[in-house]
């Protein structure tokens, strides 16, 4: 190995140990900074500066709103350095004077650029700089810096949707505009890093903790004017002020409620992911003030409530789903009379299946010409249809009704109501259907998972195994049957060290993929159990004894592969026919017994108990 490999063997180390700890993952300013220290320690320099390159030009490394060197970067000195600079870099225009006279501008595999290196060369430097090693070393810093730039977007999109599953939750779990609008406030201003937020609001709202006007449609400035009609994000560059004014409309499903206007300095730059975010939160915001408007409203209907309330006891008995839709029915002809009514469901693979309850037109060919496009709709939005003066091809049905059944975030299928007259139902008929959907939702979901509850039972929460109750089950039903099978029982080696390495969340992680691995495999052949602890039973029905010794080494070799950490088992093979006279505890304790023989014979490997003491 020459010198020149040398350098690049330290270098490669260098990034390789950045990247050794990946559950204690940094800013990318920090990793930036410890890999410059690396540099000028390589290559003996006296002065490395980093450079990123973001919206079409280099910027410095900034560490908490800060620049991390001191120096200052004027265009002319930036193009004596290299050309790229004088078009592409903008000074951050602080005082001082450069001490770099080279630099390396590190690319992707597209070339397209990613950050540079400036840099006071040295002699080792030029004489590197000369060698075939500084392609290599080109390529090397190309990965390191694509992956330190990527893994820096990704922790920026996680703390978003942090922020954003944080506001759906207090969004949806409070009816107080209070406390919506000042959420709203808080996080957009903790995101953006700016108190200099204005909340402008349509109508005059009582008792709003944070400071606000109402809107102005004839004062206020053009854009946020045209955010209001529009209902998008504008923004507007003031050169006088020297600031930037990004206006988003706090919208709803039917209306525009106010507008939120966040001032920041002139040569900042909003972020797309930034711009999504506060539309999100607008939105969100927005939809949150009118359900809080409508649960205010749904106070002064007493009438309306106490039917609800009569349909909710009726649901929460223990009726089959045909009773519920029955009822439903009934329900929904006495309180809104329609001329046509259809209940509509999604089965798993999201086709649609009519209800016998249905009215008879839907039930024909004209029928479908009116669930097909609702079923299409409601696959990619919860949004409730209400239309008062439909166009012809609905044959003479002006007004319809379309919602949702939903629980939670399950669409389960929809509801379709259609009467002859134009603008037959009444807002106050939507909201009161909208109610009782939305009770119905919860007795049908019920049903629905009654069904599926044994499953859940049966089932271990961690692993998705089942558990060692349904495999006993299973096993002594097949038993007695006299069908033949294999019963594996394996143990994770030395887990009790990772439980104490990695912490217990990794060895949860780790059983985790073992499962899923293990339900890939196992799929249709028989069923996997987590047995105890770290121990995993899988029974294969009417499997050959060769058949399970393949599929048990199959698993014994492929584990290691499938966890991080990796991962080694230890695993026991018993196999039975139709004749076995052993009880299923003495068939565990054998299978048992092979296991910890292939633990006291070095771990990582298969024993296979002897068949013949199954045997008659």
């Amino acid at each position: 190995m020459n010198n020149h490999e040398l350098i690049l063997y330290k270098m490669k180390s260098a990034i390789f140990k950045l990247f050794s700890n990946p559950m204690n993952r940094r800013a990318i300013e920090e990793s930036l900074e410890e890999f410059k220290c690396h540099f000028i320690q390589i290559f003996e320099m006296e002065f490395v500066d980093i450079l990123l390159y973001e919206s079409n030009r280099f910027v410095p490394v900034r560490k908490n709103g800060e620049a991390t060197h001191q120096t200052a970067f004027a265009e002319d000195q930036m193009n004596a350095i290299n050309p790229l600079f004088s078009v592409s870099f903008i000074s951050p225009g602080h005082e001082g004077s450069v001490s770099a006279d080279d630099s390396l501008i590190i690319r992707n595999s597209e070339l397209v650029p990613l950050a540079a290196i400036l840099f006071k060369a040295s002699e080792k430097w030029l004489d590197f700089a000369a060698s075939p090693s500084l392609k290599e070393l080109k390529s090397v810093l190309g990965t390191y810096f694509g992956q330190e730039i990527e893994m820096e977007r990704i922790s920026e999109q996680e703390k978003m949707y942090r922020r954003l599953f944080e506001m759906a939750e207090l969004f949806n779990s409070t009816m107080e505009t209070t406390v919506i609008l000042d959420g709203m406030v808080k996080v957009v201003s903790d995101s953006c890093g700016t108190n200099d937020i204005q909340l402008m609001l349509s109508q005059e709202q009582r008792g709003i903790a944070e400071a606000y006007r109402l809107f102005d449609h004839l004062n206020e400035r053009a854009s946020a004017v045209e955010a209001f009609l529009s209902g998008e994000l504008t923004l507007e560059r003031d050169m006088e002020m020297g600031v930037n004014l990004l206006n988003a409309p706090i919208r709803g499903r039917q209306g525009i409620y106010g507008i939120l206007q966040i001032t920041s300095a002139l040569d900042s730059k909003v972020t797309r992911t930034e711009k999504d975010f506060i539309r999100m939160i607008t939105n969100a915001a927005g939809i949150a003030l009118e359900n809080a408007s409508l649960y205010e409203q749904s106070h002064r209907l007493v009438n309306d409530l106490q039917l609800v309330n009569e349909a909710s006891r009726k649901l929460n008995n223990n009726l089959t789903l045909d009773e519920v839709i029955s009822y439903l029915k009934r329900q929904f002809l006495k309180a809104f009379n329609p001329d046509e009514i259809a209940f509509v469901f999604y089965d798993e693979n999201n086709k649609t299946t009519l209800s016998d309850y249905s009215t008879h037109i839907f039930h024909e060919d004209i029928g479908m010409t009116i669930i097909e496009p609702m079923a299409d709709h409601f696959l990619h939005s919860k949004e409730a249809v209400f239309d008062g003066s439909l166009s012809l091809e609905f044959n003479y049905y002006q007004s319809r009704i379309a919602l949702p059944i939903v629980n939670r975030e399950d669409m389960l299928g929809f509801v379709i109501l259609l009467h002859k007259e134009q603008y037959y139902f009444s807002f106050d008929n939507f909201k009161l259907l909208k109610s009782l959907i939305s009770h119905s939702s919860l007795a049908i979901s019920n049903i629905i998972l009654r069904d599926q509850l044994q499953e859940l039972v049966d089932k271990d929460n961690l692993t998705k195994l089942f558990t060692r109750r349904y495999l006993d089950e299973i096993v002594l039903s097949s038993i007695a049957k006299g069908e033949s099978g294999v019963l594996l029982l394996m143990d994770v080696d030395d887990f009790k060290l990772v439980n104490d390495a990695f912490g217990h969340k990794t060895g949860d992680e780790v059983l985790q993929q073992i499962s899923s691995h293990i339900l890939k495999m196992v799929n249709g052949k028989g069923v996997a159990s987590r047995w105890g602890g770290e121990e995993i039973a899988i029974y294969l029905s009417t499997f050959t004894m060769q058949e399970g010794v393949e599929f048990a080494q199959s698993l014994v070799e492929t584990i290691p592969f499938v966890t991080n950490p990796s991962v080694t088992v230890s695993m026991g093979l018993t196999y039975w026919d139709g004749k076995m006279k052993d009880s299923y505890n003495e068939l565990f304790q054998l299978t048992d017994q092979a296991m910890y023989h292939a633990k006291r014979e070095g771990k990582n490997q298969l024993v296979i108990n002897g068949a013949t003491s199954l045997r008659k």
